[in-house]
């Protein structure tokens, strides 16, 4: 985890899906995405043993976690009851798999609804521009876990997602 995301190295696109999942007139400009790295997952074709270093994210959750409801009255939020050291795995976070057409179809016919959805910018173009139908959101609004309560949209400063590599 970072506390200084801006230290990261960013990336802005030219028509960010993000912004106009939020069915505005005229979405806001992309506030950039990190430029992420990867957590290398052994898998049953590694021969390495069950108590392997690169094996944390099939370990599950390791630490002690809270759902709990938040003062601010923006809903519920995860918290751990333990002290984590930085970058540790807290969880994975699970969903639905949409396209950003889906996701604001979706979005437009539940106002009232919160939705739990991050958009996955790993593929970004050299362009950087993404079709609606390309640009991909892991959506835990219906099918989830515990991740979905990560508050990811309020403060920024908490979630640092990595994608898996399975080696």
């Amino acid at each position: 985890m970072n506390r200084f995301p801006e230290k990261h190295n960013m990336f802005f696109c030219k028509s960010c899906p993000l912004e106009s999942i939020r069915n505005e007139p005229s979405p806001e400009l992309c506030r950039g995405h990190i430029i992420r790295n990867f957590i290398k997952e052994c898998g049953s074709k590694c021969g390495c043993n069950a108590q392997c270093g690169n094996r944390v994210v099939q370990r599950g959750i390791t630490c002690n976690l809270q759902v709990f409801s938040t003062r601010e009255g923006k809903g519920w939020g995860l918290r751990t009851l333990d002290e984590l050291p930085k970058g540790a795995f807290v969880c994975e976070y699970v969903g639905e798999l949409l396209t950003n057409t889906k996701l604001h179809e979706m979005t437009t016919q539940n106002m009232h609804n919160a939705r739990y959805s991050v958009l996955l910018d790993a593929g970004w173009g050299p362009d950087g521009v993404l079709k609606d139908e390309e640009a991909l959101f892991l959506d835990a609004t219906f099918c989830g876990n515990v991740g979905r309560f990560i508050n990811h949209r309020c403060c920024l400063l908490i979630l640092n997602l990595l994608i898996v590599m399975l080696f």
